[in-house]
């Protein structure tokens, strides 16, 4: 049950010399939220920053315009919009700041996005075309990490030949959904699988991760033992626009083999059916075949892949902890529904691949043309979420415009500036003008990857980026042949693949 609340709303003329009454506001509003002073200050610089680069950038000179401010209570933090109407920004006219470089000898204008970066814990860039762009800023209560008093390993521990399997004595155990106060158990389930690789830190906040459950962004089940020990964690994650996805799958290394995770998994699945959801996707690793077996027992078929979709800190303890890359998975997806046949704009060049991916997922879907020459709108739709951990940019672009090139090569720059790695971009299937946009993307160098249907914009195309990631497409673990066929297929048209 989400409790996020409205902690204040102002809108604020485009005036610097009114910017100490909001930063105020801003105070006694983190107070509020339940933030310490020294915590507070940072919210304040954020905030000061992101609304003097917008004034800066969103308006002529002596302009009058307004922009919006909002603050929202997170129950496990405070997240502030700004809101504006301006012109569209280019952040490469903004000098990117090093801080280890001589001030005199560098341009100051970087600094604000810097300080942003540094003071929050999440940024997120919305253009939400005829209704303006914005900037969301995130901010987490301090809380202690699990096992942050335990020293962190200089070096994953080397993986050793498995050892001839022995029978496991089975026991009794019971999978139920998470309680608030067992969050720190599943942190350090979470902790003896992974270490501190996990490329999603919210899991080793044991607070976050109560609250994640409580706002409805996550569904935790766990596995209990007749002795009330937690032995293992499987998690429902909800996404805002894209469809709800099995994971954070853990079994603490004494109880494998018990059979959790199967366990787990069908009790979720019945929650997300009870929930109202046609289907999941799942995220299975390459850098060994386990979790793509398992998930094809389970019924989830491949759709795609995402290269490169998480760090090479990633480690799997006892399995494969020494990445020689950036882990890539295989995205998988489970219709619980009988899915209805669909009429999509699929891009020539990639017509029999994206036909056999849906055939894959038992979709009857048909390729159709379009007459539409060029977009219906002037402005598009697109939100650009940026996974600072993971080196990682989703871009979904919900409806294209005729300025929709304009700012994704915008944002893409802003990209490069943050040395984000890998962009994951979205289509919808469901524009005529996808086709089109597809050849354009390809000659910036974007590659098709897969699918993704059931999203907020309906059926997704997927497309990559590599900002300097060297993909070795060798090192990839697949099992089914259709993924191995797709690896294939991306590498042959991967124009930084090397032969």
């Amino acid at each position: 049950m989400k409790t996020n609340k409205a902690l204040g709303h102002l809108q604020m003329p485009n005036d610097e010399h009114l910017l100490p009454a909001l930063l105020n506001y801003t105070a006694e509003i983190s107070k509020i939220a339940g933030f310490a002073s020294r915590d507070s200050y940072k919210i304040q610089l954020a905030v000061e920053e992101a609304c003097l680069n917008m004034m800066k950038t969103s308006f002529m000179p002596g302009e009058d315009g307004v922009y919006d401010v909002e603050f929202i209570q997170r129950l496990d933090g405070i997240e502030i919009h700004i809101h504006d109407m301006g012109l569209p920004y280019d952040p490469a006219l903004t000098p990117d700041y090093d801080p280890k470089a001589d001030l005199l000898e560098q341009d100051m204008e970087g600094l604000g996005s810097f300080l942003i970066r540094e003071t929050m814990d999440k940024y997120q860039f919305n253009n939400l075309g005829i209704k303006g762009k914005e900037v969301v800023l995130i901010k987490y209560f301090d809380t202690q990490r699990i096992a942050a008093d335990q020293e962190v390993p200089k070096e994953a521990e080397v993986v050793k030949p498995p050892a001839p399997k022995k029978p496991v004595e089975q026991i009794p155990f019971e999978i139920r959904q998470m309680q608030p106060d067992e969050a720190l158990e599943v942190c350090r389930c979470i902790y003896d699988c992974y270490g501190y690789s996990y490329a999603n830190e919210n899991v080793y906040f044991p607070e976050r991760l109560a609250a994640m459950n409580q706002e409805g962004k996550l569904l935790s089940s766990v596995a209990v033992t007749p002795e009330g020990e937690i032995g293992g964690h499987f998690a429902i994650i909800f996404h805002e626009k894209l469809p709800a996805e099995m994971g954070i799958a853990v079994t603490k290394k004494k109880f494998r083999g018990q059979g959790f995770a199967k366990e787990s998994a069908v009790y979720l699945e019945k929650s997300a059916i009870d929930l109202g959801h046609k289907g999941m996707q799942v995220k299975e690793v390459t850098a060994h075949p386990y979790t793509q077996k398992f998930c094809m027992k389970l019924g989830y078929m491949d759709c795609g892949l995402l290269l490169g979709h998480s760090p090479k800190t990633l480690s799997f303890k006892g399995i494969a902890d020494i990445l020689k890359q950036r882990n890539s998975d295989v995205l998988g997806f489970k219709y619980f529904v009988k899915p209805d046949p669909r009429k999509l704009y699929i891009p020539d060049q990639h017509k029999e691949m994206i036909l056999r991916l849906y055939k894959n997922i038992g979709v009857d879907a048909e390729g159709i043309s379009s007459s539409q020459s060029e977009p219906a709108s002037e402005q598009g739709l697109m939100e650009v979420k940026v996974h600072s951990i993971r080196s990682l940019a989703e871009l979904l672009i919900f409806e294209i415009g005729k300025d929709t090139l304009l700012v994704l090569r915008q944002e893409m720059r802003k990209l490069f500036i943050d040395e984000i790695q890998v962009f994951e971009l979205y289509l919808s299937l469901n524009d005529p003008m996808t086709p089109a946009m597809v050849s354009q993307l390809e000659q910036m160098g974007y590659v098709f990857t897969g699918v993704l249907p059931e999203t907020q914009m309906g059926d997704a195309l997927i497309m990559q980026f590599f900002n300097g990631v060297y993909v070795d497409y060798d090192q990839i673990v697949l099992v089914s042949e259709l993924a191995q066929e797709l690896l294939e297929y991306i590498k042959r048209r991967d124009p930084r693949a090397k032969e």
